[in-house]
């Protein structure tokens, strides 16, 4: 809830306060939206439409009016579609701040242009798709039953909940007092740790061999379910058989793991069948298996029938639930029944699809992919080009607008009327938007409006209406149920707290089955030597987000943490085996890049481990962005990034 004095010159934004009575959010923030008044009025904020006045990698800009700056980027694509093909435009973007307008409403310009446009992402794509082709939806359980008193266990796999998902570290902390137990498995130590009553911290990319070990235990004592297996599983004797034997040792070898964990581990699952609960990060499908890796936790529920009850599930990303209310919204949005189907890249390769001379032009929105896609070292070469007219749509200057022929000041979510589905908490939320004071600054929609208008397409239908108007239809496409809580509460959440999802264990597959398939037991022979077998000075690269950034323009209000993007991470054994010393300078380096950083310890890493947080958010920074360590080649899927699957060698200066 904000608080607005629409008289102010200036700082129209007073506040903005949590709801207490959200039984997610439970009246905080998380760390990174904390004061986002100060950034709506940021003296860095960019207020007015700027035009390179440097060379491309400088983000040196001067000064120009909007309406000159429209008039220059039409005239570009009226030149652009006079000499080449439509599909030469390219329509860069991704989620931003999960508002459904800011995101999709530009696909009615680049609809109608024909361009092409980037899909899927760089977030929770590649576990997303592995989980619906398994479950038909990758969202099965209500994060409600983090504290159902039935649990009394928690597994949280693969993500640091304190750092990155506060509201559901609330809920597990909450569960904690209810008498549940907590397992950690993860190859950092988090916060939660020292809440558990186990830690399991494995080699990264290793989960699959976990899964596969205590499989094998619940197989070998016959606790698995087996009459939710026949009713509910496809092809569940395939898995069992797989699973009967197992190279134990050198599953211990490579895990990183002693038996005497696993076993407990295993045990403890056992014992609290039917009353356990994963909660599963996007740590684990950040490999170029990744999405198997999901699979695989998954499959230990499935085998233990942890679903259909009070207190147990699978949780990844609950935005699954919303596509049912969603997708009149979307075509409403979208308008894609209008156009012929867009031509697409997959987002994750934009870089190496930039390469080709057959794009003109770039627009980037909702997105800093000079932040977050993989290989920097390409995707920077491919926005250098100086055939490629590239337009860039912030609210501050970034890595990202360094390449920009133009930058188009943008506003703010807290400034327009959009609805938003966050990616953990089922539902959708309205944002009715407060006054922005600087004149030209443009929604992501108002900008494409205008570019439309000066392209002559002002009459269209496609492009007449307001934000404000697609958001009050879209309001009016939703179920009564929804309005209704939508006018009353500015939310609308799908479950009660004891609901159950898919409590008939009637699943959205073709037959209604889970779907174990081939390609799910295919997991258990992937090609590991490249992270397994490394030199003495050759660590596997993890590039977790810093807590308090997400979005590149968190850096604004958190600058004391720019310093940290500077160093690389080892555990002190590592430190003193490879002969270095903290706070020297070190190169690190492997076959797609290399850079200085500042060595530095931290003892909840394993050894053979390094971490470079991911997300620079800082301009004109001196640091380097650990992406540029990363492999152009994306998950198996090509729906996401491999940002884990990464080697780096660290030497002396």
């Amino acid at each position: 809830m904000g608080e607005w004095n629409d008289q102010a010159p200036e700082k129209k934004l007073i506040t903005a306060k949590p709801l207490e009575e959200h039984p997610f959010t439970n009246g905080f923030f998380c760390p990174k939206l904390n004061n986002r008044e100060k950034l709506l009025y940021h003296p860095r904020r960019i207020k007015t439409a700027l035009i390179r006045s440097g060379p491309k990698g400088s983000n040196s800009f001067k000064p120009i009016s909007l309406e000159n700056a429209v008039n220059l980027i039409s005239e570009k694509l009226t030149t652009i579609k006079n000499e080449f093909e439509p599909s030469s435009i390219v329509a860069a973007h991704y989620a931003g701040n999960s508002s459904l307008i800011s995101q999709f409403s530009p696909i009615r310009f680049f609809g109608k242009i024909g361009a092409t446009v980037t899909t899927d992402g760089i977030c929770n794509e590649a576990g997303n798709h592995a989980l619906s082709q398994m479950f038909g939806n990758y969202s099965t359980t209500n994060p409600f039953q983090i504290y159902n008193p039935n649990n009394k266990l928690i597994v949280v796999w693969g993500c640091n909940l304190s750092d990155r998902n506060n509201h559901a570290y609330f809920l597990v902390k909450k569960a904690i007092k209810n008498g549940s137990l907590v397992v950690v498995v993860n190859p950092i130590k988090t916060e939660l740790v020292e809440n558990s009553n186990l830690f399991v911290q494995p080699f990264p990319g290793t989960d699959y061999l976990i899964a596969k070990y205590i499989m094998n235990k619940i197989i070998a004592n016959e606790k698995y379910d087996q009459e939710f297996l026949i009713q509910h599983v496809d092809n569940y004797k395939n898995l069992i058989a797989k699973v009967e034997i197992i190279d134990e040792n050198k599953i211990i070898q490579q895990s990183g793991l002693t038996r005497e964990i696993l076993d407990d581990f295993s045990n403890l699952l056992v014992k609290f069948q039917h009353k356990t609960l994963f909660i599963v990060g996007f740590g684990p499908q950040k490999y170029f298996y990744g999405g198997k890796n999901l699979n695989a936790i998954a499959l230990i529920q499935i085998l233990l029938g942890n679903f259909g009850k009070l207190g147990t599930g699978f949780l990844f990303s609950q935005s699954g639930f919303n596509k049912e209310f969603t997708a009149p919204l979307m075509n409403y949005i979208t308008h894609s029944k209008l156009y012929p189907p867009n031509n697409r890249i997959p987002l994750v390769t934009l870089g190496p699809s930039l390469t080709s001379n057959k794009y003109k032009i770039v627009f980037i929105y909702n997105l800093n992919p000079a932040n977050s896609l993989p290989n920097q070292t390409i995707l920077r070469k491919s926005l250098s080009r100086d055939d490629l007219f590239v337009v860039v749509l912030d609210m501050f200057l970034n890595e990202t607008t360094k390449f920009a022929d133009i930058v188009i000041p943008a506003k703010f979510d807290l400034e327009c009327y959009d609805l938003i589905t966050p990616y953990f908490t089922p539902g959708i939320s309205i944002n009715q938007g407060g006054p922005c004071p600087y004149s030209d600054c443009l929604s992501n929609y108002e900008f494409f409006q205008l570019l439309a208008k000066q392209n002559g397409w002002g009459d269209d239908m496609l492009l007449q209406e307001t934000q404000k108007e697609i958001f009050e239809k879209c309001v009016e496409l939703l179920p009564k149920k929804t309005q209704q809580s939508l006018k009353l509460n500015g939310y609308f959440i799908p479950f009660g707290i004891n609901d159950i999802p898919f409590e008939d264990l009637n699943f959205p597959t073709f037959n209604g089955k889970i779907q174990i398939q081939h390609s799910d037991l295919e997991l258990f022979d992937p090609k590991l030597d490249f992270l397994l077998h490394r030199n003495q000075n050759e660590f596997h690269l993890l590039s977790p987000a810093h807590k308090y950034f997400i979005h590149s323009q968190m850096g604004e209000i958190h600058r004391e943490f720019e310093s940290v993007f500077s160093k690389i991470f080892l555990n002190p054994y590592d430190i003193e085996s490879v002969g270095l010393k903290i706070h020297e300078n070190v190169l690190v380096s492997n076959k797609f890049g290399e850079a200085k950083f500042i060595l530095d310890q931290n003892s909840a890493l394993k050894s053979g481990i390094a971490l470079i947080y991911s997300g620079l958010p800082f301009a004109n920074t001196l640091y380097e962005n650990v992406n540029f360590f990363t492999s152009e080649k994306p998950e198996e899927s090509q729906l996401s990034g491999a940002y884990f699957s990464v080697i780096v060698k660290i030497s002396k200066i």
